[in-house]
């Protein structure tokens, strides 16, 4: 990624040689805006010198430049929290210092939380993680002005590159828990419901509260499975019936509660709810079972176990951080495990047919096709950050670019998609630029992969293509522009009646005069467009 970074310590070390830098404590708003790159960073560090009084005017200064910032900026903007890492001498009574900092950190939650251009790192879930001592190398701070310890610098990258996988929602998809010594304490096929430890004292409060703590993963969109050699029955009993037990059935996408090879179980699970093995992180005591999975599926992130109970609830909270951060939670991540046990359902259902078209056709799928309105722009956000298999082009757009071509009067529709077996959300986008009068340039078009192959995609681009007649356009141009994951639409616009105009080993431009489309419906998907929104 390529950043410009305002600062006001040396930070080079921390960023990409591609990256800007501004002038120490300098903000050339001119210079910024007309900057070509990814994204403006902010990051204003706690001041490291001088005394109590310097360091409240350096802090005031600093939340004057970040305000004007906030105001000024046209490009997207990452704000890093401000934290307090170096002793000041000053009276006990005066907070104005730290009064100051809450200031300025209080305006970086604020424009985070309501401007759609505006993302915000919390800086000290980083520096916590270490202690005082080591955050900042003295000897290197005066010699260069480093504001971060050298031996840190590394961390950092990966932080803060976690940090903006988690706004684009690029994230592990899916978490594989055992049972036995995991999700509670002892084994239950040899001490009982009643003898296992989970809720009261040490150490069933530990797992209970780590259970509290995948549950709340579980809210925010993360894929729960179950990976256990167990009686299903003695398994299911605990799941369902101990009063302590948070994560009951409901919870969990899809449960492999076996005597079968792990390995072979954990393929199963990634086969069945169609998710690469890189997707998947698994959560085993075992130090056995976990090397097996770790040689026979290396895709999957396999975590050591901490050898204490009282550690369980803070380890959860690493991996859930490390791998499942998401900066924003949509509705269709909150429904994602109810999803993917449809999607199971599905699978099973397909497993009864010879005939695929006749196997959807008795989906009764549904294509419910609209304009955006507010309340779609963050996920269709979200779905141009994220979706790489079924992507024409792969713009990446945030909240305000697609805002802004809502009210620049380009077309931006919407597709949902159901079937008997539930509700998919919000799944595909097209976003249409004027090219003239009657000219219309096809900016993006995609899909979610948890419903291309079924004839939806097709009905999609036939349906634009019949609004956009209606609407007296004549002309429709396209682009295929070729990425490592997208070779999947390589054919798309051909297939569905488009002209190459001129390609080359990494793009194809297409053209399509309307009038001469003739390409028919296979009638395997029902469509409805939502008037309300269409009118909206």
């Amino acid at each position: 990624m390529k950043y410009y970074v305002i600062r006001n310590y040396t930070v080079e070390n921390m960023f990409d040689e591609s990256c800007s830098f501004s002038l120490y404590n300098a903000l050339n708003i001119k210079e910024i805006n007309k900057w070509d790159g990814d994204a403006v960073v902010c990051f204003l560090m706690y001041p490291l010198t001088g005394n109590y009084k310097d360091k409240i005017s350096a802090l005031e200064a600093n939340i004057e430049t970040l305000k004007l910032l906030i105001n000024s900026c046209t490009k997207r903007l990452i704000l890093l929290t401000m934290h307090p890492i170096s002793k000041s001498y000053h009276p006990a009574y005066d907070f104005e210092l730290l009064r100051l900092v809450n200031n300025y950190n209080e305006i970086c939650w604020k424009a985070g939380s309501t401007n759609g251009n505006v993302i915000c790192f919390d800086y000290s879930s980083f520096l916590k993680q270490y202690p005082d001592s080591l955050l900042i190398d003295w000897k290197h701070f005066y010699l260069s002005q480093l504001g971060l310890n050298p031996k840190l610098v590394r961390d950092f990258q990966d932080w803060f590159s976690a940090q903006y996988n988690s706004f684009l929602s690029i994230r592990k998809k899916c978490l594989v828990l055992d049972l036995d010594n995991t999700l509670w304490g002892g084994v239950i096929g040899e001490d009982g419901m009643e003898g296992i430890k989970l809720g009261g004292s040490y150490p069933g409060n530990a797992y209970e509260d780590m259970q509290r703590r995948i549950y709340a993963a579980y809210e925010n969109g993360v894929i729960l499975s179950l990976c256990s050699k167990n009686n299903e029955t003695d398994a299911l009993q605990v799941i369902e019936n101990h009063p302590n037990m948070i994560l009951k059935n409901e919870h969990f996408a899809i449960t492999r509660i076996n005597w079968n090879n792990k390995a072979e179980n954990i393929q199963d699970i990634a086969n069945t709810l169609n998710i690469g093995l890189d997707c998947i992180v698994y959560i085993d005591d075992n130090p056995s079972e976990r090397e097996i999975v770790k040689s026979l599926l290396p895709d999957v992130v396999v975590p050591d176990f901490p050898d204490k109970p009282y550690l369980l609830p803070s380890f959860i909270e690493d991996i859930l951080c490390k791998y499942f951060s998401i900066y924003s939670v949509t509705k269709e991540d909150i429904n994602k495990t109810l999803q993917y046990r449809q999607n199971a359902e599905r699978n099973e259902f397909k497993n009864r047919f010879r005939d695929y078209n006749q196997y959807l056709k008795e989906l009764n799928m549904f294509l419910e096709i609209s304009l955006a309105k507010l309340v779609d722009i963050p996920r269709i956000a979200q779905l141009t950050q994220k979706t790489n298999q079924f992507n024409l082009t792969t713009r990446r757009y945030s909240e305000d670019d697609i805002k802004n071509m809502v009210n620049n009067k380009d077309i931006v529709l919407c597709a949902r998609v159901k079937d008997k077996f539930g509700d998919y959300g919000l799944t595909g986008v097209c976003i249409l630029k004027h090219n003239g009068v009657d000219s219309v340039d096809i900016d993006t078009l995609l899909m979610s992969c948890r419903v291309i192959g079924r004839e939806v995609e097709n009905e999609f681009i036939r349906q634009i293509i019949q609004y956009l007649s209606k609407l007296g356009y004549k002309h429709i141009t396209s682009s295929y522009i070729k990425t490592n994951k997208n070779s999947l639409v390589e054919s798309f616009y051909e297939n569905n009646g488009f002209n190459i105009k001129e390609q080359n080993a990494n793009c194809k431009n297409y053209e399509l005069y309307i009038d001469n489309y003739n390409t028919e419906s296979k009638n395997i998907v029902e469509v409805i467009w939502d008037d309300e929104k269409k009118n909206n």
